[in-house]
């Protein structure tokens, strides 16, 4: 409305713009809790943790099946000492979530993993030896006794 002095007073936003705004507000803050916040918990659920005994059983006919192709002459004694060791190493990385397989003599012992460590120390000498003064059944048996004493 114009005053007598012909000035003009300011207009008025419409209350919709005010809704507006508020709205998109809410929307835009609730998209950052939707991507900074975990959608989930992380909780311990027995299918997260490994199923030892089926793994071990594997292991053992793995360890088994290496000796036997040793027998039969169908494996070097070499490859079978490095076959023993990385299937030691992998059942060790398999139940612990350690990339075991990748580690060093002195990072397995390290990494609270002594029977398996004892284990690969026994096989070292014959898998990287010009040649082997170890018999495939005595790395066979460490390699089992490894396996079977982790609990």
């Amino acid at each position: 409305m114009r005053d007598d002095s012909g000035f003009y007073g300011p207009l008025l936003y419409q209350d919709v713009w005010l809704w507006l705004g508020v709205v998109l507000l809410v929307v835009v803050a609730a998209w950052y809790a939707w991507l900074f916040l975990p959608s989930r918990r992380r909780t311990a659920t027995a299918a997260a943790l490994p199923d030892v005994e089926g793994l071990r059983a594997s292991c053992l006919a793995a360890i088994d099946a290496v000796a036997a192709d040793v027998d039969a002459g169908t494996l070097g004694e070499r490859d079978a000492h490095q076959r023993l060791s990385f299937l030691v190493r992998d059942f060790a990385s398999a139940v612990t979530k350690q990339p075991a397989t990748h580690m060093t003599l002195a990072e397995l012992e390290g990494g609270g993993l002594a029977p398996f460590t004892r284990a690969v120390a026994g096989i070292y000498p014959a898998e990287f030896a010009p040649t082997t003064s170890a018999s495939i059944r005595e790395s066979a048996d460490a390699a089992r006794r490894a396996v079977l004493e982790w609990n």
